[in-house]
């Protein structure tokens, strides 16, 4: 079952009379059908707008950039190979990333859609399908301990109301059976959104931007965002995961920037 305090509580407030009733284990996909039926709006495709029963038709689930990826920081590769030159310079601190597509049209209105569009029953559904992509593509991923979103600042979160990835969280982590927790690294500060920063400034924003009670020795945490362009986001939340006790951090995302793609 997933847990949390203060963002799950908000988020179970605002939502539960929307939810239909908590499914048992074996039935959470049908669950999660049900959900998408009640709090999506039916009949088109978010993308290419064809009737679609489901937020994404069939032919646009298949058709994402098949890709060779980096294996440590799912960066897209024009060939297959063991890594990227970035991490073959500087090995990222998280063990290694997974991402469902890339962050280029049309993929990239979804990123826009589950932050910006009031939509967190649709981050929920795309977690289902980046649950779905993880245990197809990393089946040599062990199950984690938690699933952990990377968090929003508070002034940010009540603004917006939710956090997209935290959504995204719970979507992948009820796919796949896996414990969610949201308290386990926090934002203390606000600050400038990454994507409105160039790539210089991205890395000294976040500095000391997160903050991780002490964690079970050795745990193994998977940490999850909607989108990562330069990765320095995953690269400072998994430092401080790392010193607060955790043994592995992995990174699962819904979108990765191409490195030919405008930043």
């Amino acid at each position: 079952m997933l847990q949390g305090q203060g963002e799950a509580k908000h988020y179970s407030d605002m939502y539960a009379h929307l939810l239909p009733p908590a499914p048992p284990r074996a039935g959470h996909r049908a669950w999660l059908a049900s959900l998408a039926a009640a709090l999506l709006p039916a009949g088109r495709c978010r993308l290419c707008a064809l009737p679609s029963r489901a937020p994404l038709c069939s032919a646009c689930q298949c058709e994402r950039p098949a890709r060779w990826r980096c294996p440590r920081c799912a960066l897209a590769l024009s060939t297959p190979a063991a890594g990227c030159g970035s991490c073959a310079l500087r090995l990222p601190a998280f063990a290694g990333a997974l991402a469902w597509s890339d962050y280029a049209p049309p993929w990239d209105r979804l990123a826009a859609q589950i932050k910006f569009g009031d939509d967190p029953a649709l981050a929920r559904w795309l977690g289902m399908l980046l649950g779905q992509c993880l245990r197809a593509e990393r089946p040599g991923w062990a199950p984690p301990r938690w699933v952990v979103p990377v968090p929003l600042s508070p002034g940010r979160l009540r603004r917006r109301g939710y956090n997209q990835a935290w959504e995204l969280a719970r979507g992948l982590a009820r796919e796949l059976g896996w414990p969610g927790d949201c308290r386990l690294l926090l934002r203390r500060r606000d600050g400038p959104a990454q994507s409105t920063l160039p790539l210089a400034r991205r890395a000294t924003n976040l500095r000391g931007a997160f903050v991780a009670p002490p964690l079970a020795r050795g745990a193994r945490l998977l940490l999850v965002d909607d989108v990562m362009t330069s990765g320095n986001t995953a690269e400072q939340a998994a430092r401080v995961l790392l010193r607060a006790g955790a043994g592995d951090v992995r990174v699962a995302v819904l979108l990765r920037t191409p490195v030919s793609a405008p930043r």
